[in-house]
């Protein structure tokens, strides 16, 4: 008896033995992540807030290979307004051209919305936060307040920055880059 309980014990090692040394090691794997949008336009859609009634919409436009299309993009405010805007991006390389503004809000924790005013009496107020903890802005939605007369552009860029969004414009990639002239209007 004592034989047949040994041979079972050592069996039972040697299968012990055999099954752990078959273990592959597991390794986590993040998920990849996203990548830059494929972005041909960016457009302003901007409503005064005084009056509805005023509103403007530009659009900055350069598919590769052709030259850069400005012919929409020239923003006129009025002084001493407040503006609701709305920022959008196209990919026109599609028939119907689509918007990929949909697919930026879902990836929202990802992106942020830079704008750089020169020379015109403009400010601008990201109003949308993202779901980060603490929420950051995006810049989908905002606020351009004007005051007196002057003339300048508006840089917009929108910034790709998984794994590295702090609210500030410096960490990522572009996902698009563009100049709007901006003229502020009596």
């Amino acid at each position: 008896m004592k034989k047949v309980t040994s041979i079972l014990a050592g069996a039972s090692l040697l299968l012990l033995l055999v099954v752990n040394g078959c273990k592959k090691e597991e390794t986590a794997v993040a998920p990849p992540l996203p990548g830059n949008e494929f972005l041909t336009t960016v457009k302003l859609v901007c409503t005064n807030a005084g009056d509805p009634a005023d509103i403007k919409t530009v659009s900055v436009k350069a598919i590769d290979g052709q030259p850069v299309d400005y012919s929409n993009a020239t923003l006129n405010l009025k002084k001493n307004s407040t503006y609701n805007v709305g920022v959008f991006f196209l990919d026109d390389t599609k028939t119907p051209a689509g918007d990929v503004t949909p697919d930026i809000k879902a990836r929202q924790n990802y992106h942020l919305i830079c704008f750089v005013v020169t020379g015109a009496n403009l400010t601008v107020t990201r109003t949308d936060l993202d779901t980060n903890t603490p929420a950051l802005p995006i810049g989908l939605t905002d606020k351009f307040t004007t005051v007196g007369v002057s003339t300048g552009s508006l840089n917009v860029q929108l910034r790709h920055q998984p794994n590295a969004k702090n609210g500030d414009c410096a960490p990522g990639s572009t996902d698009a880059d563009v100049d709007f002239p901006i003229n502020i209007i009596n």
